[in-house]
């Protein structure tokens, strides 16, 4: 019985395990996820053939979106979707600086452009909604990050720098770990809950109709207790020995 119970509780963890491995390779951002007519504020990323795509919408509302980006390399117009006839597009001469002033109308889902370009170290961007800054509406690369500052810059190898960023340091593990570092009564939370979890899989498969039930719930529990208390003791630091 206790072989059947230790293969069963084998059985659960790696289960738990690869539950766990696959909500975070499917909610972990692979790639920026822009939604036209749902999505606001302005989504900027790269493609697979190299080419910076730069969208923007507003749910319902009617706004309007001016900016200007600026690259001491060339750029070309690869592609522009949902523009109208009074919107406004337009390249220097040098073709180092783009310009767009645009204006999406109740009704209408989202605009972009597609940009290809070349031998670039740097792009700048001012993006503007409705007259004003709007940091938070402002997203960059597929973690979705927000700028710091109204104009800002990213290097030629920004978008290929974010593949190279650890699995630990990507959302949602990063935001995890992190909350985790920082909080330590929600980490005693957390592994309390996922403990109880475990428990109770392990208690309605393999416990259930076992003679010793009361004995194994309570040896299961009590280990949990240990662990936390030795998660505790890490978190201080045995800060107050």
């Amino acid at each position: 019985m206790r072989s059947k119970i230790l293969k069963i509780t084998t059985q659960t963890i790696i289960l738990a395990m690869f539950v766990f491995v696959l909500a975070v390779s499917g909610f972990a951002c692979t790639k920026i996820v822009f939604i036209s007519g749902v999505s606001s504020g302005y989504y900027i990323w790269e493609d697979s053939a190299g080419k910076i795509h730069v969208a923007w919408g507003m749910e319902k509302n009617e706004s309007t979106f001016k900016g200007s980006i600026v690259t001491d390399g060339k750029i070309s117009i690869d592609d522009k979707t949902g523009f109208n006839e009074d919107d406004t597009v337009s390249l220097n001469n040098e073709r180092n600086r783009l310009e767009f002033d645009t204006k999406i109308k109740e009704g209408e889902l989202s605009q972009a452009i597609v940009l290809d370009v070349e031998n670039y170290s740097y792009l700048e961007f001012e993006l503007k909604i409705n007259g004003g800054y709007d940091l938070d509406r402002t997203h960059v690369g597929e973690y979705l990050a927000n700028p710091d500052t109204p104009v800002f810059k990213i290097s030629s190898s920004y978008f290929d720098d974010l593949k190279k960023i650890p699995f630990y340091r990507k959302p949602p593990l990063s935001g995890l770990f992190y909350k985790l570092s920082r909080d330590f009564v929600f980490t005693l939370i957390f592994v309390f809950v996922l403990g109880a979890l475990m428990i109770e899989i392990i208690r309605i498969t393999a416990m259930r109709k076992n003679r010793k039930y009361n004995r194994y719930l309570f040896l299961c529990y009590g280990i949990l207790i240990i662990i936390i208390s030795g998660v505790y003791l890490f978190l201080t630091r045995l800060d107050f020995i």
